[in-house]
C-alpha cells in the first residue's frame, strides 16, 4: 500500500481513503494551493539584473555627483523600471529592496548635482574671465619691462635688442626671456625703419591658448604706443588701435591716421 501526502496540511498517510484523515480535504481533487513567499525566500531563480545595475549606478553615482546627471538619470530610470518589475511579477522579478536602495542613491545624487551645476555654470566662466584679465595684465607689465630694457640697451649699444640679448645684458627677467609668461608668447624682432633707416623693434605678445589664457594679443614698438586686438590668438601690428584708445580709431588705420586722430 502506498502512502500519500495531503496538498493542505502536510499529513501523510496510507492512500487507502480519498480524504485526509487529518483535515479532510479530498485526496483525489487536483486541488493547487499556492504557497506564501517573500524577498527572503523568493520560490526558485528570480531576475535581478535591473535591481543590482540600479543599485551599482546610484553608488557611483551618489560619489561622482550624479556623473554629470547622466548617471543619476539612468540609475532612476533603471530602479524605476526593476522596481515595477518586481511589483507586478514578484513570481519572475526580484531584487525589490536593491531597486529601491539604488533609486534613492541616485534620486540623491541627482539632487545634489544640480545646485553643483548650477553654481559651477556660474563661477567657472567667472574664473576664467579672471584669469584671463590677470594674464592680460601681466603680459603689459612684460611688455613695459621689454619696451624699458630696449630704452636702455639703446643707450648703452645705439641699436636695439633681441630677446637673447636683451636677456645677455640682464635687462628682462628669466622666465620672459624665455618667450613665454603667464599665457602668453613673447616675440621681438629688430629691424631698421624703411624711411629713415633708423633702428627699430617690435614687441609682441599673443596668448598661448586663445581665449583660455587670454583674448587680446599686443604690440609695441620704439614709440611706446601699445596697440591690442582681438586677432583670435595671432600676432598684433601696428595697425591694430592703441590700447584704452577711443572707440573712433578705426581698425587698419595707419601709425600716421592715429597721430593724425590725436592731433584732432
Amino acid at each position: 500500500m502506498k502512502s500519500v501526502k495531503c496538498p493542505v496540511c502536510g499529513f501523510v498517510g496510507w492512500s487507502d481513503g480519498d480524504r485526509c484523515k487529518s483535515c479532510g480535504v479530498s485526496l483525489t481533487s487536483s486541488i493547487h494551493v499556492s504557497q506564501p513567499w517573500n524577498d527572503t525566500n523568493p520560490p526558485g531563480d528570480l531576475k535581478k539584473g535591473l535591481a543590482i545595475a540600479s543599485l551599482v549606478i546610484g553608488i557611483i553615482s551618489f560619489f561622482t555627483f550624479g556623473l554629470l546627471g547622466v548617471g543619476a538619470v539612468l540609475g532612476i530610470v533603471l530602479g524605476a523600471v526593476a522596481l515595477t518589475k518586481t511589483n507586478r511579477q514578484p513570481s519572475k522579478y526580484g531584487g525589490k529592496g536593491l531597486a529601491i536602495a539604488g533609486l534613492v542613491l541616485s534620486i540623491t545624487s541627482f539632487a545634489v548635482a544640480v545646485p553643483i551645476g548650477i553654481i559651477a555654470a556660474i563661477a567657472i566662466p567667472n574664473l576664467l574671465a579672471a584669469r584671463r584679465a590677470a594674464n592680460e595684465g601681466s603680459t603689459l607689465m612684460s611688455l613695459r619691462q621689454i619696451t624699458e630694457a630696449q630704452d636702455a640697451y639703446y643707450n648703452m649699444h645705439q641699436q636695439f635688442g633681441t630677446m637673447e640679448q636683451l636677456t645677455t645684458a640682464d635687462l628682462i627677467r628669466p622666465e620672459l626671456a624665455a618667450g613665454t609668461n603667464n599665457g602668453y608668447t613673447f616675440k621681438i624682432t629688430v629691424s631698421k625703419d624703411e624711411v629713415t633707416d633708423a633702428p627699430s623693434f617690435q614687441a609682441q605678445a599673443m596668448p598661448i591658448s586663445y581665449p583660455n589664457s587670454g583674448r587680446r594679443s599686443f604690440y609695441v614698438d620704439e614709440t611706446w604706443v601699445v596697440r591690442a586686438a582681438d586677432a583670435n590668438g595671432a600676432e598684433a601690428t601696428k595697425y591694430d588701435p592703441p590700447l584704452d584708445f577711443n572707440r573712433e580709431y578705426r581698425v587698419g588705420s595707419s601709425p600716421k591716421d592715429y597721430k593724425q586722430n590725436a592731433e584732432d
